[in-house]
C-alpha cells in the first residue's frame, strides 16, 4: 500500500473550502457544484432561506483569493436537477461564471446531472487535460489518463460523530496513476460517509475498479488540512 505523507501531498496540493489546487499547473478544480440544491430542497418542505447563491459566491471569491489560479475547472454536476433548470439557477450560473472568468480561464466539465448544461452554456466538455492531469467527473470509466481528478461519490468522514465534506487521495491506484477524489462543493450536500466502504459502494465505475482501502482521506477544516492514514487502517480502529 503506497501511503503518503502530509508533506508530500500539501507540497503537490492545496485544499481549501472544498477545492483541490495542483500547484505546479495554477489549476483549480471543484466538483459537485449541484445549483439548484436549495430549490430542490425548498419544493420537499424545507422552507426556510438557504442562502445557495451566495455561499457559492463567498466560497468561489475566497479561493480565487487563496490560490490566484490560471484554470478553474467547475467538475460536472454544476446543476443538481436532470430535467428542469430554472431562471433562478441560471442566473446563479450566470453570477458565479462572471465572478471567476474575471480572474482566470473557466472550463466546464460535464457530470451526469448536467443534461440540460450543453444546450444552456455550450463550450462544455467531457474532460480537461493539463500537464499530466486528467479531470473527468467520474460517472463513466476512463482508461487513458494522467493523474485523475474526479468527483461524483460526495465523499465525507464521520470523526467522533461529526461528519466532514473530504478528499480520498490514492498514490498509483488508477493505471498506476494517482488519483484524487473531490467532495461535493455545495454545502447542503451533507456528504456520503466512506469510513466502512468497500470498491462495491462507490458510484463511480472508477472507484469500483481500486483497492478503497488504500484510498487516505484528506481533510480541511478551518483553514488546517489534515491527512489521514488509509481506509483499511481506519475501519481496524473504528
Amino acid at each position: 500500500m503506497n501511503v503518503v505523507t502530509e508533506a508530500d501531498l500539501l507540497s503537490r496540493f492545496g485544499f481549501y473550502e472544498g477545492a483541490l489546487f495542483v500547484r505546479e499547473q495554477s489549476l483549480c478544480v471543484v466538483s459537485d457544484v449541484h445549483i439548484g440544491l436549495s430549490e430542490a430542497l425548498y419544493r420537499q418542505g424545507l422552507h426556510f432561506p438557504l442562502h445557495e447563491e451566495e455561499t457559492l459566491l463567498e466560497r468561489f471569491e475566497a479561493i480565487l483569493e487563496r490560490f490566484a489560479p490560471q484554470v478553474f475547472v467547475l467538475d460536472g454536476d454544476i446543476f443538481h436537477a436532470f430535467d428542469r433548470v430554472s431562471r433562478g439557477v441560471k442566473e446563479t450560473l450566470s453570477t458565479v461564471l462572471a465572478t471567476l472568468r474575471a480572474e482566470c480561464e473557466v472550463v466546464l466539465v460535464r457530470g451526469s446531472h448536467d443534461v440540460m448544461l450543453p444546450a444552456i452554456m455550450g463550450g462544455t466538455v467531457e474532460r480537461y487535460d493539463r500537464g499530466g492531469y486528467t479531470v473527468v467527473h467520474g460517472d463513466q470509466a476512463v482508461d487513458d489518463h494522467g493523474t485523475l481528478i474526479i468527483g461524483h461519490d460526495h465523499p465525507a468522514i464521520e470523526i467522533d460523530l461529526a461528519r466532514f465534506p473530504c478528499f480520498l487521495y490514492g498514490r498509483g491506484v488508477a493505471h498506476g496513476k494517482d488519483l484524487l477524489v473531490m467532495p461535493a462543493f455545495n454545502p447542503l450536500s451533507p456528504g456520503v460517509v466512506v469510513n466502512y466502504a468497500r470498491s462495491r459502494d462507490f458510484l463511480s465505475p472508477i472507484l469500483r475498479r481500486v483497492d478503497a482501502g488504500s484510498l487516505q482521506p484528506v481533510v480541511e477544516v478551518d483553514g488546517e488540512v489534515v491527512v489521514l492514514p488509509p481506509l483499511a487502517g481506519i475501519r481496524r480502529f473504528a
